[in-house]
């Protein structure tokens, strides 16, 4: 829900957070498209879903992971297709951006698109509209478009492997989202909106927190970011004995 995905990304006001939470809060209301860096973990699509949220409009937040499917089937997810368009298409399919039309999608992994898709995606973000696979009609879209990637686009673009033009389109605006090693600061503020959403995972009731609990998780290294802290903290409730979260 979008207090459970605010609580994560919430801030006690101190940086880096608090610039994110600034910058997301001065472009959610816009139509630019959003770029969201950060290392795996960090509260990507959390970040994503705020901003749908704050933006004001109507129509869904529609998710697609673009490193979870082969490119043929990537591109019937994100298009559509008519039936008939290649073995197996019994019928009409909308694709996610048709999906989204009045509200957002969200593009995570967005570096894993294939060069052909990066240049079908670049002609929806320049003329918003979208043909399904096998149709040579084209069909009108209001999409607002969200990125995410724990990759640098800039070395890929470097690289050759994805497109540079494509890469200013996305990047409308940028939030680059911290890792937890440099938020230990909020651990105090943080960790008791985690262990309610921990609690609620694990279907167990909410502990108390130990005093020294958030200091001496601080100091650990979290190279897994907000993600695997959460993990912890699930399995961690799951043999809480008395009701007191203790460090140990």
């Amino acid at each position: 829900s979008a207090v459970d995905s605010a609580g994560l990304l919430l801030t006690d006001g101190s940086e880096p957070m608090a610039e994110v939470l600034r910058e997301l809060d001065r472009v959610a209301r816009s139509d630019l498209p959003v770029l969201i860096l950060g290392p795996t973990g960090s509260g990507k699509e959390l970040a994503a879903g705020e901003v749908h949220q704050r933006s004001g409009r109507s129509g869904p937040l529609v998710p697609v992971n673009c490193s979870a499917f082969a490119e043929g089937l990537l591109e019937s997810e994100l298009f559509g297709h008519l039936k008939g368009a290649f073995t197996g298409a019994h019928q009409d399919r909308r694709g996610a951006i048709e999906a989204a039309r009045g509200g957002t999608l969200f593009l995570d992994e967005v570096a894993d698109l294939s060069p052909r898709l990066q240049s079908m995606l670049l002609r929806v973000l320049q003329e918003h509209e979208v043909r399904r696979v096998g149709s040579d009609h084209a069909v009108k879209v209001d999409v607002r478009f969200i990125a995410a990637t724990h990759r640098g686009l800039e070395e890929l673009a470097e690289a050759g492997t994805f497109r540079r033009d494509l890469m200013f389109r996305l990047q409308g605006a940028v939030l680059n989202l911290p890792p937890l090693s440099e938020r230990r600061h909020e651990f105090p503020f943080l960790l008791p909106r985690l262990v309610l959403r921990a609690a609620k995972a694990a279907k167990r009731p909410v502990p108390a927190l130990a005093p020294g609990l958030p200091q001496a998780l601080s100091r650990l290294p979290w190279p897994g970011n907000v993600r695997e802290l959460l993990h912890v903290l699930e399995r961690a409730i799951l043999r809480c004995e008395d009701g007191i979260l203790k460090p140990r």
